[in-house]
């Protein structure tokens, strides 16, 4: 999948920085993850598997096209996602997005209808030690690696370019634009999976860990979707 570049400038509605980006794969039950896909959107598989990942990161320089960058809306996150195809086309389903803004939730839910939830989480980067923690639902500590080339694996899971939503009975996908990540070995890494539980999957044992480079995106409008049957 090449990097999608190709938003014009009169296109993007929102534009941000992901850094400190995590991100933690797992392969999952496929039954248990196809019961919980939104009518229209299929699994999306790597050599026969489902995949889930578990997404720590910091989000800031957020801005609209006629602003500069806003200093009063940074968050951390972390979301759950999953690997989907809506009539060919690969992206990503989200199951949830947690935030510790309150305001950055409003704005998700109410213009972008993504499943942010408001709740408590601190992240931190130190002298390339890293550690996050959200107390109800995951948190991990790890050192950053060096640079990695990334492999078909690494490519499937973290080169998506639509994201995919529901609100209410209707399905939406967004389009976004930024370079081709750049990723990072991650070493003694520790963690504790409480998010995935939630959504009616095993805890995260065996991980592919990524970190990645700080990265600039843009994203399109959201569009409603026609309504496709399986």
């Amino acid at each position: 999948m090449e990097p999608s570049n190709q938003i014009q400038s009169n296109r993007w509605v929102i534009a941000q920085r992901w850094s400190h980006v995590q991100f933690l794969s797992f392969r999952c039950d496929l039954e248990a993850i196809r019961d919980q896909l939104p009518s229209g959107l299929d699994l999306d598989l790597f050599d026969g598997s489902a995949w889930l990942s578990i997404v720590p990161f910091y989000m800031s320089h957020i801005r609209f096209p006629v602003t500069p960058a806003l200093p009063f809306i940074s968050l951390w996150e972390l979301n759950l996602r999953t690997y989907v195809t809506y009539r060919g086309r690969p992206g990503v389903l989200f199951l949830t997005l947690d935030t510790d803004s309150r305001l950055g939730q409003l704005i998700a839910t109410r213009v972008f209808h993504l499943p942010y939830r408001v709740r408590k989480m601190r992240g931190e980067v130190q002298a390339g030690r890293y550690s996050f923690a959200a107390p109800d639902s995951f948190s991990m500590e790890s050192e950053v690696g060096p640079s990695v080339a990334a492999d078909a694996l690494d490519r499937w899971l973290v080169e998506r370019y639509h994201l995919y939503t529901t609100d209410g009975d209707s399905l939406y996908r967004g389009d976004v634009a930024h370079e081709a990540w750049r990723l990072r070995q991650v070493d003694d890494l520790r963690w504790e999976d409480r998010l995935s539980p939630q959504f009616g999957f095993d805890p995260a044992i065996d991980v592919r860990a990524r970190y990645a480079e700080p990265i600039d995106v843009r994203f399109k409008p959201f569009v409603k979707l026609p309504e496709t049957k399986r």
